[in-house]
């Protein structure tokens, strides 16, 4: 009859099956065997032994003698049946008198485990490396339990402890320390270190492979002592037996099996084990992100919550300073070769606390550097700031393959136009946030990219004041912005090229070509929710009346999306110029003391379209509901449409382009615009969920405001009635 599967009896199958291989490892050793050393990998040195084989072979057999459906994940992966030689027994009574027999903590041990959500992972020889230069201090068998995807318990052998050592245990169990001979074990409770830091000094154990990384984060946190080491189980061992504070590393040079024996055994002691963001990782058997099991983001182990604290804010700013490859950093030398320095000494540069942002798409923070100028006595010393804008996937949230695609697509888009086109813009009036430096790279496929900028908001001569909801004035004033803008290309040809030869074909990312036809088959879906959570609102509050035509706008717009895109985005549609492709308020300042001028940034989605695009992007996500009554919003296309003319006369190239032509286009783009809404972000939305986002600044007043969602329900139904009227042959 097979045994229940129980945390007890797992465990000490474990504890046993760790034992037999590290017997195995050590007769290895002892018969001077060759080692059989092969290369698992053709790009780099990754050694695997007769040594690593035969115990993965027998620590799998044993557990399958017991449980022969249990699943396993081995560093070693498949491997032939064992031999005779190793076929081997896990004896379930291995820890018989140190696991509680009764009690609540009994409870816990004797629960039986569901076995489809059971894995154990095994590295049969961590520190195969340093097997092979017979540092064998440094080598440890190691098994994790994972039930749903996270580390329940984990057995730790050392197996040139003596006749082996094993520690073991998991949150709940606490942590024991099993000393073996050959014909029995003792069993002892091991308590959580002390002191720790902060009771004492620093001390932090790092991989002694070099990483500039590293030694930043070593610069920065100035420990007592380093200890360097080679195999993650003993490293991560150091902490856990309180000789360090923390371990850490920055890299990608660990996999599931390194960790998710040793995590338990930290957090028995209240301690952690995660990836250099604080993220605990995930233990998913089937490999989700095709990556064999890599640890991507990094590891930190601490016992002691103050050290990670501590180093993770340090990790979390060494990375913010790291070139796109991560192999090196934006220091002190690497800022004095730009010619924004060169006339000074640039003496440190560090990430202002607090100031570090990640997104979906990017990681922002703010920089602060020290520069080498004499100032009179007491002024303090100098320093400029800047704004870091970092495109690097490896520190980005995954997404799809399309995504990705789009997504660096955007990010290259934005660094060419710092690069390239800044200083064409100036000369045509246009503010900008200057840039330092922008590294990216000019190949076809997409790649890493980082953009240094000023700090406006610290270092300007002028106070800039960022705005949400607009007024009329506001509008009319970042309208002016937006015509003087659009007017530069179009009087400019040369500009017009490079708009045309490098940006966005279509500018502005809500495009139907960026979202895809996937996306705008949700509309009709996503609007039935939103007609059921306002019908009251909008009867009641807003006298609209619920018509069959308005019950089909879902359907409606995925019939006539294609015709509104191509008539803003086909060869006939003019006057085509550079748009900035994101006209909300959140990528826009105003100078504080006039509101007359305005600086622009985030370039993304910057391209080729009608300056009708950014029109109707900016009146439909940024201005008061009190602003865009039929009347206003007349007044503010008028003023727009002033203003454009007003650019080109002075350039000397007039423009025929009428209201009616703007109304037309402005119409078209709201519906453009509207698309997303209804097929994306109006989905699961409600006259609650609009009163909880309101604060979200960086979110388009149309999903987040009631007034401006009844608004755009209207601009769509009446929009597409416009359509159906322009085409109604094809009705």
């Amino acid at each position: 009859m097979t045994p229940p599967l129980t945390l007890r009896n797992l465990l000490a199958a474990c504890v046993s099956a760790g034992c037999h291989a590290g017997a195995v490892i050590r007769e290895v050793v002892g018969e001077d065997h060759d080692l059989q050393l092969v290369s698992k990998c053709a790009d780099k040195y990754d050694p695997q032994t007769i040594a690593d084989r035969r115990s993965q072979q027998r620590m799998i057999h044993a557990l399958r003698h017991v449980w022969p459906h249990v699943r396993i994940v081995g560093e070693e992966g498949d491997l032939d049946h064992a031999d005779e030689a190793d076929r081997v027994l896990a004896d379930l009574h291995a820890l018989d008198g140190a696991l509680p027999a009764a009690g609540a903590d009994a409870e816990l041990v004797d629960r039986e485990l569901p076995a489809a959500d059971v894995v154990v992972w095994i590295d049969p020889l961590d520190g195969t490396k340093k097997f092979a230069e017979k540092k064998f201090d440094e080598v440890s068998v190691l098994l994790g339990i994972a039930l749903r995807e996270r580390p329940i318990a984990g057995v730790m052998h050392l197996p040139f402890d003596s006749d082996g050592v094993t520690l073991w245990g998991g949150p709940g169990i606490g942590l024991f320390r099993s000393q073996h001979t050959a014909t029995a074990a003792t069993h002892e409770r091991v308590q959580r270190p002390a002191p720790l830091y902060p009771a004492r000094p620093l001390r932090a154990t790092v991989s002694g492979t070099p990483c500039a990384l590293v030694t930043e984060a070593l610069r920065r946190l100035a420990p007592e002592h380093v200890q360097l080491g080679g195999a993650t189980g003993t490293m991560v061992m150091s902490v856990v037996l309180g000789h360090s504070d923390a371990f850490f590393r920055f890299r990608n040079a660990t996999k599931r099996w390194d960790i998710c024996a040793v995590e338990p055994l930290l957090q028995a002691l209240g301690g952690s084990l995660t990836d250099k963001r604080g993220r605990v990782y995930q233990y998913d058997p089937s490999d989700p992100r095709g990556d064999d099991y890599d640890n991507g983001f990094g590891l930190l182990a601490t016992v002691s919550a103050d050290a990670q604290r501590l180093v993770r804010d340090v990790m979390d700013s060494v990375d913010v300073l790291s070139t796109p490859d991560g192999r090196s950093l934006i220091a002190p030398a690497w800022l004095q070769c730009l010619p924004v320095f060169a006339a000074v000494g640039v003496s440190s540069c560090d990430v202002v606390p607090g100031t570090v942002r990640r997104g979906k798409q990017s990681v922002v923070a703010t920089l602060r550097v020290g520069l080498r100028e004499e100032l009179p006595p007491g002024a303090g010393t100098s320093a400029r700031h800047l704004f870091i804008k970092r495109f690097v996937k490896r520190e980005l949230p995954p997404r799809s393959e399309r995504q990705w695609a789009r997504d660096f697509a955007s990010y290259h888009n934005e660094a060419f136009v710092y690069q390239h086109l800044h200083s064409e813009l100036s000369a045509h009036g246009i503010s900008m946030i200057p840039p330092v430096a922008v590294v990216f790279d000019h190949g076809e496929a997409p790649r890493d990219c980082l953009v240094l900028l000023d700090d406006v908001l610290r270092g300007s001569h002028r106070r800039l004041l960022s705005l949400d909801c607009l007024g009329k004035e506001d509008a009319k004033t970042l309208l002016r912005f937006l015509a003087k803008l659009h007017a530069a290309p179009l009087a400019d040809k040369r500009l017009l090229v490079l708009a045309e030869t490098h940006l966005w074909p279509q500018g502005a990312w809500w495009t139907l070509a960026k979202r895809g036809v996937e996306e705008l088959q949700h509309a009709p879906e996503v609007w039935r929710g939103v007609l059921a959570a306002f019908r009251g609102v909008l009867a009641n509050e807003f006298a609209v009346a619920i018509t069959p035509a308005l019950e089909a706008l879902g359907e409606r717009m995925v019939a006539h999306a294609a015709y509104v895109s191509e008539q803003l985005f086909g060869e006939t549609a003019a006057p085509k110029t550079l748009i900035h492709g994101d006209a909300k308020t959140a990528n826009f300042f105003f100078d504080a003391s006039t509101r007359q001028e305005v600086t622009a940034f985030d370039w993304q989605w910057s391209g080729l379209g009608l300056g009708a695009l950014d029109v109707a992007n900016l009146l439909n996500t940024s201005v008061a509901i009190d602003a865009l009554d039929d009347g206003t919003e007349t007044e503010l296309l008028e003023s727009y449409l002033f203003a454009l003319r007003r650019e080109l006369e002075q350039r000397g190239h007039p423009l025929e382009y009428s209201l009616h032509e703007l109304r037309r286009h402005y119409q078209l783009a709201t519906l453009e615009y509207a698309r997303v809404l209804i097929a994306n972000f109006w989905r699961d939305m409600t006259p609650e969920t609009c009163a909880q986002d309101m604060h979200k600044t960086n979110w388009g007043l149309g999903y987040r405001s009631v007034p401006h969602v009844v608004r755009m329900i209207r601009k769509l139904d009446e929009g597409l009635r416009a359509v159906e009227l322009e085409r109604p042959a094809e009705q």
